[in-house]
């Protein structure tokens, strides 16, 4: 209450004194000082985090390629560096890299048609396709080093990603293409594709887990922490695929959780844009992620195995991959947030490979190089497992991906305090400070003038402490030079560590008792006798200096038989174990690093590239749950947990007028895969595919997780009086239309695309076979659909029209989806025409 009061008055007084000086009362930009600006951390780097990186080894093997003309990487090897000054070069290629700007990359989405995307790779290879000079920024923006002026460089083009189909990586970062005028067009055509859901703009290394995982559309596939949602998207699009001819829905699906039930929100609007039915978005605790028993003869299994094919665990971590776009690592990287993490980071991995089925892969992926929430979480793994998960090597099958091994072995390095007491200490016992208390003492002591010799002594004492706490470990700063004189000499490098104020612990026995919640028996590495059969080398981990890329860790495993009675009851002791860690030490949860990096992906989603809010189509409104999704206390306040609100079955006295009124075809659409919320007053029915209905919502999966979105819109209710009580929703046209007999005309491509012309159209501008077919109809909802696409549900060439009063129609679409189409038109057209049009760019930011 006090400090509520305090900020309102502070504020008050603020803007009354500007008012009376003069001033402009509205907040004013503010350049942030040298301590507060994160990018000047990038100039000084960080010793703690050099030493420690240093000390592990990481610098001890050297990258040789050969790439070919198009600079693809045609073979690599990692060979041991010989010498102190070749593993020197090495830790100066990491830290200019770990120093840069992160390229900007995307892809064109796998469930492109094939048209559309040639179309795309043309226009792309127009805009950066060749070597172009641009103007860079100082690195930071607006908050950059004012020292720092804009340089003329020579960029090179736009380079396919060998391992990801149908991805680019760029010479640009984001800055540059959002604030440089040159690159207009390109960023506009970047953001109207992304928005129509052809393009999605995401990290290189943020790429592999999906790619590693190899699903294939018929999978069940559960993403544990999901959001902000790109690599969710990257698994939905292969699973969004028919897995035969004739398919006319998914059979696969992906479950997409996340603890945070904000950023699951975020992340249903990140996927909305590829318009799949196939996806399960809840929020849960992924430690507690309920276990779904494999089905066997209509009955759930007795052995508890998962019933996933494909489970993703990109695991919270400390993010010190992440240095190149979040320049805050530099400042508050630590050694005790990867053991803060650890506990949780394991506890997610176990009970993903519980959820995998037998033949499944699991793959275990983190933005941090630290070995204790990368191999150790992974040997623990394998450790309980007894056998029953294997790593598996996937190197040989991604041309392109340059990975080094995994680590067999590594050093445990903590300070014994966390950040915030280092952080303290050091303030109370800076400088300034200790200025301040010889004023007071000295202020004392002059009154007292029989003292004297006292207050001598006391100054003298005090000059000695400072010596002492100038060579104190807290002084030194993360600002320090790191410059080993040997890389080779390890004394010389413990030594640096240990000034540092870290401290190693050889074995669990070296840790004290007080740290041992935090530093835990899983995070060592494993004895000599476990090595050969872990197999740690599999692990993949892709330094930043290999592929101009960030950090990342990704390991593969697969279960190669049930878990065992020994292996259960290790498994349940081990997360027995985590849990008490987790609710004893003093740090909990996340480290502020990654909730700041996840929270601020999050608003990138939800403002817009240009900070845009988000409007009637962004977070608030995504699938219409928001609003309904907060429970309502007795004063009146929102409570901080999530209501619930399943999907339930549609009533027969609701959807029996819309069969006999759209004609839809009870043989192959079953009225079960119509659902609508709990909590809500029908105003939407949603489309359930089967795999979902039969898999999670018969199997009552809702009582055990919060649901946040299912399944696509497919009626809404009409707002207007007509025959129908709701009307066609186009989010879900594309999976409804194949199932209806009556309100659908087939258009050929003509009448179609005068269908798109903005506003109401009169019916005289169709043709006479199409003018024919509309006036036949009565006020209300209809579909048109693009002959030779009708029940074609991944290309969409689906339109929901309203059949006015008046002789005229409209379509009820949105503006993104407008765009989309004419994309897909104009690729169609040319393809029938045998070729691509030149120019084709100016027309495609024009006409949308």
């Amino acid at each position: 209450m006090g400090r509520s009061w305090r900020r309102r008055n502070k504020n008050r007084h603020k803007n009354k004194n500007a008012e009376e000086y003069g001033e402009d009362s509205r907040r004013k930009k503010k350049t942030p000082s040298d301590g507060n600006n994160p990018y000047t951390m990038v100039e000084y780097g960080n010793f703690r985090m050099e030493s420690f990186y240093a000390y592990q080894g990481i610098h001890d093997f050297a990258l040789e390629k050969e790439v070919d003309d198009d600079g693809n990487v045609v073979s690599y090897k990692f060979v041991s560096c010989a010498s102190a000054e070749q593993k020197e070069q090495e830790r100066q290629r990491w830290m200019e890299a770990m120093k840069g700007t992160l390229p900007a990359s995307f892809r064109i989405g796998s469930d492109v048609d094939v048209h559309l995307r040639q179309r795309l790779e043309h226009e792309l290879n127009e805009m950066v396709g060749q070597k172009m000079e641009i103007e860079i920024e100082p690195r930071g923006g607006d908050f950059g080093n004012p020292e720092s002026k804009a340089e003329i460089k020579l960029i090179a083009p736009a380079q396919k990603i060998q391992f990801v189909p149908h991805a680019y990586q760029l010479s640009l970062d984001r800055q540059t293409i959002r604030r440089n005028p040159k690159l207009e067009s390109f960023h506009n055509w970047l953001k109207v594709q992304t928005e129509a859901g052809f393009i999605t703009r995401q990290e290189t290394v943020s790429m592999i887990p999906p790619v590693v995982l190899n699903p294939e559309p018929h999978h069940m596939i559960l993403d544990m922490a999901a959001a902000p949602g790109s690599k969710t998207s990257q698994l939905l699009e292969i699973v969004n695929f028919p897995s035969k001819a004739g398919d006319h829905e998914p059979t696969g699906f992906v479950v997409a959780n996340d603890s945070d039930h904000k950023r699951a929100y975020m992340l249903t609007h990140q996927i909305r844009r590829i318009n799949s039915p196939a996806i399960f978005v809840t929020s849960c605790d992924a430690r507690h992620f309920p276990i779904l028993k494999e089905l066997q003869d209509g009955e759930a299994g007795t052995v508890s195995e998962g019933i996933f094919d494909r489970v993703l665990a990109d695991v919270p971590c400390s993010g010190d991959g992440t240095s190149r776009k979040n320049p805050g690592v530099w400042k508050s990287w630590s050694a005790l947030n990867g053991y803060s993490l650890h506990s949780l980071q394991l506890a997610i991995a176990l009970r993903g490979a519980q959820c995998t089925k037998v033949g499944g892969y699991l793959c275990y992926s983190t933005c941090s190089m630290n070995p204790i929430e990368n191999e150790a979480v992974v040997a623990a793994l394998l450790r309980a497992s007894e056998g029953s998960l294997e790593l598996v090597e996937r190197r040989s099958e991604l041309p392109g991906l340059v990975a080094r091994p995994g680590l067999s072995t590594w050093k445990n390095l903590a300070h014994e305090r966390s950040n915030r007491q280092i952080k303290d200490n050091n303030k109370k016992n800076s400088v300034k400070m200790q200025a301040r208390r010889k004023e007071w003492e000295q202020k004392e002591m002059t009154d007292c003038q029989d003292n004297m010799t006292g207050v001598e002594s006391s100054l003298a004492r005090d000059a000695q402490d400072d010596i002492e706490l100038e060579n104190h470990e807290d002084f030194i700063s993360i600002r320090t030079k790191f410059e080993p004189k040997s890389l080779e000499d390890m004394e010389e490098l413990k030594r640096m560590v240990e000034s540092s104020g870290m401290i190693e612990y050889k074995t669990f026995d070296d840790v004290p008792s007080k740290m041992r919640k935090r530093v835990v028996a899983s995070c060592f590495p494993p004895t000599p006798e476990e090595v050969p059969s872990f197999h740690l080398e599999r692990c993949m981990r892709i330094m930043p200096q290999d592929m101009n890329t960030g950090g990342f860790f990704v390991a593969l495993l697969k279960k190669v038989a049930p878990f065992n009675a020994k292996a259960r009851a290790r498994f349940m002791a081990l997360q027995e174990q985590l849990e008490s860690a987790e609710d004893d030490g003093e740090e909990e949860g996340e480290p502020d690093l990654k909730r700041v990096k996840l929270d601020s992906e999050s608003k990138s989603i939800e403002a817009g590239e240009d900070g845009k809010e988000a409007g009637a189509t962004g977070i608030d409104m995504v699938h219409g749950y928001l609003k309904r999704d907060f429970l309502i206390e007795k004063d009146g306040t929102k409570s901080t947990t999530v209501g619930k609100d399943d999907f339930v079955p549609v009533s027969d006295d609701i959807f029996t007028p819309l069969k006999e009124y759209y004609g839809i075809d009870e043989e192959s659409f079953k009225e079960g895969q119509f659902a609508t919320r709990a909590a809500s007053d029908k105003k939407v029915l949603y489309f359930l595919t089967k795999a979902i209905k039969k898999q999670l919502i018969d199997r009552k999966f809702q009582e055990k997780v919060t649901v946040i979105a299912s399944g696509l819109k497919a009626f809404v209710r009409n707002s207007k009086d007509c025959e129908a009580t709701y009307r066609v929703s186009q989010e879900g046209i594309h999976l409804v239309a194949p199932h209806m007999s009556k309100r659908k005309i087939v258009a050929g491509i003509d009448d179609f695309e005068t269908c798109l012309k903005s506003g109401t159209v009169e019916i005289k501008n169709f043709t006479e076979e199409f003018q024919k077919e509309v006036r036949a109809l009565s006020m209300g909802s209809f579909v048109v659909s693009l002959q030779g696409y009708e029940d074609d549900y991944i290309k969409k060439l689906v339109l929901v029209m309203w059949r006015c009063r008046s002789d005229a129609v409209k379509f009820l679409v949105t503006q993104a989806e407008v765009d989309g189409m004419r994309s897909k038109m104009r690729a169609i057209k040319e393809t029938s025409a045998g070729s691509i049009a030149s120019g084709g760019v100016a027309s495609i930011i024009a006409n949308s």
